[in-house]
């Protein structure tokens, strides 16, 4: 067989060989140092996608959209996977669940100069926190009427209103490494009362549909973090986003 009939018969087949859509859902806003709306800053979770779609010939779909938008899609099979931890998740549908991209862990933030008390003593406070999810340790006072939530659609949305507040009667649960990195950019942030103790701590997780392709791609994504981790290019890449 010629050259030429070999090159032609692999322009015929090559088109054939198209890479498969994996369709993701994050939020539409900055959830640093994670996940960032900006094209400009991949942020952790992008970056790991990015590298596991280039090594299984994905082709990558973002959507960008509320947090509870980005479950409903999932449900209804609009998109393959989201940013999840199975330890936050109070559906009762089922889904394939990736291993630990990141340890999240919460913590209480006040202004400068407020006292932060136990969890027990949050009786009359109201809680900041971020529209659409689910805070573990608060949930039996938010139920007993104890403790009242403010929702906001970002952090730094919370840590702009902080900045501004007067009152002690408001606390935020932020992520550590969330306040740690906004703080790194902007020493006003830095001025802030931090809790001496965690509110809850959970994986970061990629939740995929409960089918046979989110069953695949969640086999695949495992393995291909697996490797990474015992490779030591993990803790590169983690590294780029401390």
């Amino acid at each position: 067989m010629s050259r030429a009939v070999v090159f032609l018969l692999l322009l015929l087949i090559t088109p054939l060989v198209r890479a498969e859509t994996l369709r993701v859902a994050l939020y539409d806003t900055d959830y640093p140092p994670y996940h960032f709306v900006d094209s400009g800053q991949k942020g952790l979770v992008a970056d790991l996608l990015s590298r596991f779609a280039e090594k299984y010939n994905y082709d990558l779909q973002y959507m960008l959209v509320p947090e509870v938008r980005s479950q409903h899609l999932l449900d209804e099979g609009q998109v393959d996977v989201r940013l999840e931890s199975e330890q936050w998740y109070r559906g009762d549908n089922q889904y394939y669940w990736s291993d630990s991209i990141a340890i999240v862990e919460d913590i209480l933030v006040m202004p400068r100069g407020c006292h932060i008390p136990a969890i027990d003593e949050l009786g009359g406070y109201v809680l900041m926190a971020r529209f659409g999810y689910t805070y573990p340790q608060f949930e039996a006072l938010f139920a007993a009427g104890k403790l009242h939530r403010e929702d906001f659609y970002s952090e730094i949305d919370m840590l702009n209103a902080l900045v501004d507040m007067q009152q002690n009667q408001r606390v935020a649960v932020i992520s550590k490494n969330t306040l740690q990195w906004y703080a790194s950019r902007n020493h006003v942030f830095k001025k802030f009362t931090v809790s001496d103790y965690s509110v809850g701590r959970a994986p970061m997780q990629l939740q995929f549909t409960y089918n046979e392709k989110g069953k695949h791609m969640s086999e695949q994504f495992n393995e291909f973090m697996k490797n990474l981790k015992s490779s030591g290019e993990f803790a590169k890449i983690e590294s780029n986003y401390q």
